[in-house]
């Protein structure tokens, strides 16, 4: 029921799953990345030959083990993601001064430039005949300033 050649040697399909389950100093990173684990444990738990009860234990122990590795190292990265995140949007101190909080009239109102095009215009109640009735209409400059838009 033992095959020790499936656990001890470096090729073999459960080598590293043993390793983290008996030396777990020696699991470096790149055997944790390598594993994968659903194929592990499907290997585990419908194995090609027979394995005892408690290999399966240790077995299943080692895939526990590089699971929480796997976990450790993607929070360890989320962290290092979400402090970089963190200090690349920092709400830092603007460098205005005091009276450039606020801007000036000046700044944002336009200028009224009336050009010689604007008298040359024809009174809009003659252009649009279908607004002769305007007792029903409310805004009267808004409906012929918006026509005139158009």
């Amino acid at each position: 029921m033992f095959y020790t050649q499936l656990f001890t040697s470096k090729r073999g399909s459960l080598a590293k799953i043993w390793l983290a389950a008996h030396w777990e100093k020696k699991l470096t990173k790149a055997h944790v990345f390598e594993c994968n684990l659903e194929t592990t444990i499907r290997e585990i738990i419908s194995p090609k030959v027979r394995i005892g009860l408690r290999t399966s234990g240790h077995l299943l122990l080692g895939v526990v083990r590089i699971y929480s590795r796997k976990a450790k190292y993607l929070l360890a990265d989320c962290s290092d993601a979400l402090i970089k995140i963190k200090t690349a949007f920092r709400p830092g101190q603007t460098d205005l001064p005091v009276e450039g909080l606020e801007a000036t009239i000046k700044a944002i109102t336009l200028v009224e430039d009336f050009t010689t095009f604007d008298p040359q215009l024809p009174d809009p109640r003659h252009c649009f005949p279908h607004f002769s009735n305007t007792s029903n209409l409310s805004f009267i400059e808004l409906i012929f300033m918006t026509c005139l838009s158009i």
